[in-house]
């Protein structure tokens, strides 16, 4: 499995992802943030990108103008976290994630995204 790009304001979660991600010696990236990471995209090259809706949310008209100005993010495979109709025009989201999860299954979860993708 390639880098995963998780964006997600809840911090304590994403603690607690990077830690199952780095005993099992995979590639993690966290950003607390959908604002200006675009060319994040670009120079990690991720396999996939986690997205809560909620952070979306807080910078909804900033993610959208990244996300429709990067060919990059718009061919890479979406998990979507508690997300609504206002992420709809992402174009490949190939699951969804509901709180609470148990962060020590999340990578065999997303290995099974990507295999679907």
């Amino acid at each position: 499995m390639g880098l995963i790009l998780w964006i997600d304001q809840n911090t304590f979660a994403t603690g607690l992802l990077e830690k199952v991600f780095k005993k099992k010696e995979l590639p993690f990236y966290t950003l607390p943030s959908a604002e200006n990471f675009s060319y994040l995209v670009d120079d990690l090259k991720p396999v996939m990108i986690i997205l809560d809706g909620k952070t979306a949310a807080t910078h909804g008209d900033a993610f959208k103008k990244q996300y429709e100005s990067s060919e990059n993010m718009q061919n890479l495979p979406f998990v979507l976290i508690e997300a609504g109709e206002e992420l709809g025009f992402i174009k490949n989201v190939v699951g969804q994630i509901q709180r609470p999860f148990d962060p020590f299954q999340i990578p065999d979860l997303l290995g099974k995204f990507l295999k679907l993708n």
